[in-house]
């Protein structure tokens, strides 16, 4: 039989293994307690994450950062990038606290002769009842010139990069725009009685489209009470016997022509269109205070609001309109420190082209805290128990100050969850969960995420 190497004798094999182990057993011997290796004692972090059956279930990134020690505590998987979804929206205050003036502006303008030109700067209260802001309106109301509106500053697209295409007529993906009106929202409102039928004092907000309605009968194969179609302001509205909520939201389609005819019935006067190049828009009128917009974008998770910022702050920088642009500049300048480039593709998170890492979303919330303050930056979070998207969670004891500040983000299959945690001993750490690509119910992650934030707060 041929073989590979020297052929050593039965004999001289056991010879040699005999003499290994009593070599082994030498030394062995010899170690003193001192020197020999004990396996170190988990972190409670470090026990929480390997008896995890639900985070083993799901591709999980963690960090846990200490901004005075500058020290990561925990990292798992941090390194990696992971959808964000509406954590994207850190990104985007950030960026809009950089490069957006302390009042925002709510219309820019021209006089000439007796002709008024105005155009948008993309602020997304004008008649929107989720703010109280009639600056805009009442400057275009009182005016006694003759009112024209311009729109060729914007340079964007209606929809998102890479929102799906069937999201038309959701609530939470209505259309960016150069001069959002009304939140780009049709608001039914419906009463109970026999059935759920249209409020017959108040049937539609704006009531603009009073006119779009068709009333259809309602059959077993219809999904919606509501609906709309592709790319028409036709809305399909059927009645039907069940404990609906009292207000349907759907997004209309957006154009020129149907802002300048809402617009006008709005303050009860022609307005006029132009396309003219020249104009300069030298004036600028400020309505709402930042920080009331700041709070919709992150209390309430406001996608509306996420994408319009960029667009204002790509027309404060370039008096354009391109949120491409805008990502492009803060990822540049304001988050060129980060461990990692973030890939940033929209302002509210809806598209699964962002892709961030935990360790860059602890840096960036702890460099939000240093420039701008606790007192500022603390109310623009949800507060565990008491306010915003997470006031059914991380509840304080009774008489006790919220303990967790974050932010949400959900798609399915995907959550996240970024902020600020006050732990029993007094520190203030800063952490970022992010899951993606689970299979199991989204409750049962959110359920031992915070299993995992009553470690912290008890244990470090």
């Amino acid at each position: 039989m041929n073989r590979i190497g020297p052929d050593f004798s039965f004999t001289t094999r056991l010879v040699t293994a005999v003499f290994g182990f009593g070599l082994m057993i030498f030394f062995t011997g010899c170690k003193t307690p001192e020197t020999i290796t004990v396996p170190a004692e988990l972190t409670p972090l470090e026990e929480f994450f390997n008896n995890s059956d639900i985070f083993a279930q799901s591709m999980t990134g963690f960090a846990l950062y200490d901004p005075e020690t500058d020290s990561l505590l925990h990292d798992h998987d941090a390194h990696r990038f992971y959808t964000p979804a509406s954590n994207t929206k850190i990104l985007t205050l950030y960026a809009a606290l950089k490069s957006l003036p302390e009042t925002l502006p709510a219309l820019r303008y021209e006089i000439r002769n007796d002709t008024l030109y105005f155009r948008g700067t993309g602020d997304p209260t004008f008649l929107n009842p989720n703010f109280d802001n009639n600056a805009a309106y009442d400057f275009l109301k009182n005016r006694e010139e003759t009112l024209v509106y311009y729109d060729g500053q914007f340079e964007d697209q209606h929809f998102g990069s890479g929102w799906s295409w069937d999201w038309y007529p959701a609530p939470y993906a209505p259309e960016k725009a150069p001069f959002p009106i009304y939140g780009n929202v049709v608001r039914l409102q419906t009463q109970q009685v026999a059935m759920v039928m249209l409020n017959e004092k108040e049937p539609v907000k704006p009531a603009f489209f009073k006119k779009y309605i068709d009333h259809l009968e309602w059959n077993s194969s219809q999904t919606a009470l509501v609906n709309r179609e592709h790319r028409e302001n036709r809305f399909l509205y059927a009645p039907k016997a069940d404990t609906a909520r009292q207000e349907r939201i759907i997004p209309f389609v957006y154009s020129s022509e149907l802002f300048v005819e809402m617009l006008s019935d709005t303050l009860g006067r022609d307005i006029g269109y132009s396309e003219k190049s020249d104009l300069k828009f030298d004036r600028t009128l400020y309505g709402i205070p930042a920080d009331e917009v700041y709070k919709r974008l992150m209390l309430e998770s406001d996608n509306l609001v996420g994408e319009q910022l960029l667009l204002m702050i790509s027309d404060e920088e370039w008096g354009r309109m391109d949120a491409n642009r805008a990502i492009s500049h803060a990822v540049q300048t304001h988050l060129a420190g980060l461990p990692d480039t973030p890939r940033w593709s929209d302002g509210s998170g809806l598209t699964r082209y962002n892709l961030v890492t935990p360790r860059s979303l602890v840096i960036l919330l702890d460099k939000l805290y240093e420039e701008y303050g606790e007192e500022r930056i603390l109310p623009m979070f949800p507060a565990g128990g008491k306010s915003g998207t997470i006031s059914g969670r991380y509840a304080p004891p009774p008489g006790e100050p919220p303990y967790v500040y974050a932010k949400t983000g959900t798609l399915r299959n995907n959550n996240a969850l970024s902020g600020y945690i006050y732990t029993n001993s007094g520190r203030r750490l800063i952490f970022s969960f992010i899951n993606n690509n689970f299979v199991t119910s989204g409750n049962a992650v959110l359920n031992e995420v915070e299993r995992a934030l009553n470690v912290i707060k008890t244990k470090y």
